[in-house]
């Protein structure tokens, strides 16, 4: 008699949901609502001789910020703030609490790298129409996605003998078993640099027919402009 081995096959119906978890360490995460706030970048990116620095896979953007934005910025900064605990961090509280968005333009500069960075190359320079910025706050938040996919499948009964021909089911039986349900987790990480720039009022060109251009001067001195 021959010996044999039969594996049962499982019939698994496979259902997938998707669910995105955001978890934000200090400063709580904000995106701001950019929809048609978004700057355009003239040129791309991956040609900047940082390019070792920040990664293959770097983003940045700009977005003008107005003053609805500013309650969850001014979040944000105070969670930096917090965490890093500076000597003037009571002086430098005072300010964030008082920023409302009509003390000038308020442009919000952005570096997504594949890693952390180290600080000399995050010493960005920054104009409106070649008038220099008057006040800069920098800020890091760390974000991690998780993709949670759930399974479903119907493991059916056994029936039969080794050796002999076997039956998921008794014949004329419709097919059914024990509902199992199984998922797995899939995560990425998001290492993201914002810059908070204000520049003076009068630095933005009030004839129609003429562009903003918003200018970031990188620490090895290669330029990203943004169409205002």
């Amino acid at each position: 008699m021959r010996d044999q081995i039969d594996h049962i096959t499982n019939v698994c119906r496979k259902e997938y949901s998707k669910l995105t978890i955001y978890l934000c360490f200090l400063p709580i995460l904000f995106f701001p609502t950019c929809a048609g706030k978004d700057l355009k970048l003239q040129g791309e990116p991956n040609r900047l001789s940082e390019l070792p620095y920040y990664g293959a896979g770097f983003q940045v953007s700009a977005s003008r910020i107005e003053k609805e934005d500013f309650e969850e910025i001014r979040k944000d900064l105070k969670n930096e703030l917090a965490s890093r605990a500076p000597k003037d961090r009571i002086e430098k509280w005072k300010e964030v609490s008082s920023i409302n968005g009509s003390e000038g333009i308020y442009i919000l500069f952005q570096i997504v790298p594949e890693t952390r960075v180290l600080p000399e190359f995050l010493e960005f320079q920054f104009s409106l129409n070649d008038k220099s910025s008057e006040k800069i706050w920098n800020y890091y938040i760390q974000t991690f996605t998780a993709r949670v996919r759930n399974y479903r499948f119907s493991a059916l009964p056994f029936y039969g003998a080794f050796g002999y021909p076997y039956q998921t089911v008794p014949p004329g039986v419709y097919p059914s078993g024990t509902i199992f349900y199984d998922s797995d987790v899939i995560t990425t990480t998001e290492h993201i640099y914002r810059f908070l720039v204000r520049f003076p009022k009068n630095a933005l060109i009030s004839n129609s027919s003429n562009k903003n251009f918003f200018q970031v001067v990188t620490p090895t001195k290669s330029i990203l402009r943004f169409e205002y």
